[in-house]
């Protein structure tokens, strides 16, 4: 029984991932948002391309290529105005996952 209320924590804990992109720089053009992983951003939103991104809530990984694959980014709440911000040399993205600290 105490275990199931570990559980149940834990899944709160996963529910506090909020992350906003954006089409264009300056947070311009199309918004989308998520609160889970994400294999593939062109699939779900149809967009090849992030220029800007608000993660609301919890840490992210952004990868340049669909199914987790290719360069990563690691995203912590806060404005990410430019690709550049994040640390990218071009604004491509493939997927997002949340960083989930099971402990």
């Amino acid at each position: 029984m105490r275990f199931h209320g570990t559980q149940s924590s834990s899944k709160g804990c996963l529910n506090s991932h909020r992350i906003r992109l954006y089409e264009r720089d300056d947070y311009g053009g199309l918004v989308s948002e998520l609160t889970e992983d994400c294999s593939c951003i062109h699939d779900r939103f149809r967009l090849h391309e992030l220029h800007s991104l608000h993660v609301l809530e919890g840490s992210w990984i952004l990868y340049e290529m669909p199914n987790y694959r290719g360069r990563q980014y690691l995203l912590r709440p806060g404005d990410y105005r430019h690709h550049h911000d994040w640390g990218a040399t071009d604004a491509r993205v493939g997927s997002l996952r949340r960083v989930i600290d099971l402990y």
